[in-house]
């Protein structure tokens, strides 16, 4: 069986004009499990990100932390996220008098708010009730399968392999691998941790998930101030 560390990137930039760029702390959140797998004399014999610049900052600071080059990387879109800003834009078409909706159009920093708009939408985009959206979610959850069967395709006696992808993406992995319902993969998604690792043993045929959203990396009483949800 072959071995993967599937890892949510480190904390974005919340807020911010471009999201998809780490925050300082995000920088050191990759670094940070870096440290951890070079601590446990960790290998990989492949290296794949999603399409984001996130994911390939958040592999560049693993790789920093571990001390290899780590250029020699995979590309697989099928790990990106969904494209929440023009999903917001499409459900406030419809949607535009939702209170939850108008706050967060008023205060888009407030966090709070944000992550309860996330789930309406989320649970209304997978019932296929928002017309519009760029990205349905039977085309987003089939580039995602898409992404787990390549990387089934890489099964060899002992390999083991490191991917970045984003909380999205990865939740809907998880529930692929699981048999999940479609309404209950979000769940995941609104729990899952900056740099947190879910791991597979896996082969060409399955995929089985033996860890979840773990940061054991971060969990110490010293270390879970680093420990981050956005």
């Amino acid at each position: 069986m072959s071995e993967l560390h599937l890892v949510r990137h480190a904390q974005a930039s919340f807020g911010s004009v471009n999201y998809d760029q780490l925050s300082e702390l995000g920088h050191r959140q990759a670094r940070f499990l870096g440290d951890h797998f070079k601590l446990r004399n960790m290998r990989f014999d492949q290296l794949v990100v999603g399409d984001m610049h996130r994911h390939h900052q958040t592999m560049d600071g693993i790789c920093e932390g571990l001390g290899i080059d780590g250029t020699n990387r995979l590309v697989l879109p099928g790990l990106n996220e969904y494209n929440f800003v023009d999903m917001t834009e499409a459900y406030g078409k419809i949607h535009g008098d939702n209170p939850l909706f108008q706050k967060v159009m008023e205060d888009p920093t407030d966090k709070k708010n944000y992550y309860r708009l996330l789930r309406q939408i989320l649970m209304a985009w997978t019932s296929d009730s928002i017309p519009g959206v760029p990205e349905t979610w039977i085309e987003f959850k089939s580039r995602v399968e898409d992404a787990q069967n390549q990387i089934k395709a890489m099964a060899g006696t002992g390999n083991s392999i490191l991917a970045i992808g984003s909380g999205g993406s990865i939740s809907t992995f998880v529930g692929l691998a699981l048999g999940i319902p479609d309404e209950n993969i979000f769940d995941l998604n609104l729990q899952y941790k900056n740099t947190a690792i879910s791991h597979f043993f896996f082969n060409q045929k399955k995929m089985n998930l033996t860890g979840f959203n773990s940061v054991t990396h971060l969990d110490t009483n010293e270390m879970e101030q680093y420990i981050t949800y956005g």
